[in-house]
């Protein structure tokens, strides 16, 4: 076997062994700001979230906020 050809079969692996792991280390990393993020915000009370039944995080329009103050408003008047 020639010296370049067992380079290349030696290091082929490594090499793909070492970007897989770059990209799953990735997304992980972007998704733990994404939800540090969300869960922050939530907590400061810059955006509201609900949890569905899945128990998944989701945004919940302004416009439902703004009915829901409008109504409680309502309420005490």
């Amino acid at each position: 076997m020639n010296v370049y050809i067992h380079t290349i079969i030696a290091t082929l692996p490594i090499c793909f062994a070492y970007l897989v792991g770059r990209y799953w280390g990735r997304e992980a990393f972007v998704e733990n700001i994404v939800n540090n993020l969300i869960s922050k915000l939530d907590k400061d009370g810059f955006i509201s979230t609900a949890t569905d039944k899945d128990g998944d995080i989701e945004l919940v329009p302004i416009s439902e906020v703004v009915a829901k103050s409008l109504r409680e408003a309502k309420n005490y008047v």
